[in-house]
């Protein structure tokens, strides 16, 4: 947020900024909330990345597929309400 105030503030002053002012606030604003610059392309080739993002997607599609809907959840909720013993719920059906 504040990386996009500072972009806000400087085009409001109407101040020119060039792509080599932008990746250095961009350094300082990192360096500044603690985090380490990466000085290198990195260890993963882009196709490890993609197969790495499609393995995990398929765990998180798969964890979706296995809960209920919103309206099954509503549905079950209504079906217990009506089972439930007592002056509002239905008793047996």
């Amino acid at each position: 947020m504040a990386y996009l105030e500072f972009a806000e503030i400087q085009a409001l002053e109407r101040k020119p900024m060039y792509m080599s002012d932008w990746i250095a606030k961009l350094d300082d604003f990192l360096k500044l909330s603690g985090r380490e610059l990466l000085t290198h392309a990195g260890k993963i080739s882009h196709e490890q990345a993609l197969t790495r993002a499609q393995l995990e997607y398929e765990k998180y599609r798969t964890l979706l597929i296995n809960q209920p809907s919103t309206v099954e959840y509503h549905f079950d909720e209504a079906v217990r309400k009506m089972l439930k013993p007592g002056p509002k719920g239905g008793g047996e059906v």
